[in-house]
């Protein structure tokens, strides 16, 4: 099978003591390969021809950002040669293929043009951040999935509705940065939203050669931070969830649809974008038990979860092919009928900071609802972490089925209140009194 390497070698074939060495390209099978040189310099230090990348950690911090850089291209125009070798017959491939390649990679001429016509504009920097996104492989080594890349395409359409098209990646500064931050709260964006525009803006901004953001105040963290804000989200105890799972929705088939998914989710901790998974296709059989082992859309982590009693029938009812997800809107609007159908009405109260109309600053806003208002896919993720916990289960096994990386990211997601807390941490300890 055809495959794709990299090798660091000397110019001119005379060993030196030159830390950067040329990365040449080789493309094709054992018994026939093609080659030409990228025009970039890896680290001979920091690079594993085992792993076909630098270990940035090892780099030293001089380097880093020079290493990281290299790494992207490299993984770029891998996934590129990949791509397009998958659409092209096996007697055009040739040498010439692979440079015509290599030079619409990494020397565009567009690229050069821009370069020559002045500073590098925020807009459009996001503009090829998106373009690119289908093909480029970040630090993850997966492309951005479709619903983080939706996040940049409502950045692009924040950029331009403030009036930003005037704006150069070396003013893209503190003083943007309020201006921005200002214009979101006042078109009515709640905090955590604003954040994760900032990310995103990060990350286009992090995404450019070094030379082009190199004064860029926007990515320094204490200058222009992406503020998340914990807030009280709700979740369904194992008694709500039964009650959803008792109702009879037969004379309502899509309601009785979208049900039968919301308890698979908060049965497994699955997110909306994986729940096309839970199939039969993705069933393994591990030590005789039955379960679940995928790899996650968003993240790309593989979790292997288990198939528990609750979620049985439901699998048996779809002969373990459960129903195509809808668009995450529709399923939202759906299981906001089922939960009030359930009787879930009781008043919860959410607090965020959003700039209300008529204000001049943003302020703690409190709404007021009843539960089955609140509830939407995530809630089901939410409730199979949250329930799980209640039932005593270590955090770290809890995180291996939700993929969770960090304790810190999985605890955002335990709603328990201190009088909860306190029950299941009592309860705990008198199941291992000896007293």
């Amino acid at each position: 099978m055809a495959s794709v390497r990299f090798e660091l070698s000397v110019k001119g074939g005379k060993e030196n003591d030159r830390p950067e060495l040329l990365a040449r390209l080789r493309y094709g099978t054992p018994q026939k390969r093609i080659s030409s040189k990228t025009g970039l310099y890896g680290f001979r230090d920091y690079w594993s021809d085992k792993k076909q990348t630098h270990a940035v950690k090892l780099a030293n911090p001089l380097f880093r950002a020079e290493v990281i850089e290299v790494n992207e291209k490299l993984a770029t125009l891998k996934a590129r040669i990949e791509a397009q070798a998958a659409d092209t017959p096996t007697n055009e491939i040739s040498r010439d293929w692979l440079a015509a390649i290599i030079e619409d990679v990494l020397h565009p001429v567009k690229a050069e043009k821009e370069q020559q016509s002045g500073p590098k504009m925020l807009i459009q920097a996001v503009k090829d951040f998106i373009d690119a996104a289908p093909t480029t492989i970040r630090h993850k080594g997966r492309p951005i999935c479709a619903a983080r890349l939706n996040h940049y395409k409502q950045v692009l359409k924040n950029l331009q509705g403030m009036g930003a098209d005037g704006v150069t990646i070396d003013k893209t500064d503190k003083t943007f940065y309020d201006s921005f931050v200002r214009y979101m709260y006042r078109e009515g964006y709640k905090q955590n939203t604003i954040a994760t525009r900032v990310k995103c803006i990060k990350s286009v901004i992090n995404a450019l050669p070094a030379a082009e953001r190199i004064n860029c105040e926007f990515v320094e963290p204490k200058k222009c931070a992406a503020v998340m804000e914990d807030i009280d989200n709700t979740y369904l105890n194992e008694k709500e969830l039964q009650s959803l799972a008792g109702l009879d929705l037969s004379g309502q088939p899509y309601l009785d649809r979208v049900r039968d998914q919301f308890l698979l989710l908060a049965w497994t901790g699955c997110r909306y974008s994986d729940l096309g998974k839970l199939t039969r296709r993705y069933i393994v059989t591990d030590e005789g038990d039955e379960v679940f082992s995928l790899e996650q859309q968003k993240t790309g982590a593989k979790v292997v979860i288990p198939i528990l009693p609750p979620i049985v029938p439901i699998l048996e009812k779809y002969d373990y092919q459960p129903p195509r997800p809808i668009s995450n809107q529709r399923f939202n609007d759906y299981i906001k009928e089922v939960a009030k159908l359930a009787g879930l009405e009781d008043e919860i109260m959410t607090a965020h900071t959003q700039q209300e109309a008529g204000e001049f600053t943003p302020g703690r806003v409190e709404t007021r609802r009843p539960k089955w208002q609140a509830i939407t896919a995530h809630t089901a993720r939410r409730s199979f972490a949250t329930n799980m916990y209640k039932r005593g289960f270590p955090t770290l096994a809890i995180m291996a089925i939700t993929g969770h990386k960090t304790e810190k990211s999985f605890l955002t997601y335990i709603k328990v209140s201190e009088a909860e807390n306190a029950a299941l941490l009592k309860r705990q300890f008198m199941n291992q009194w000896k007293g």
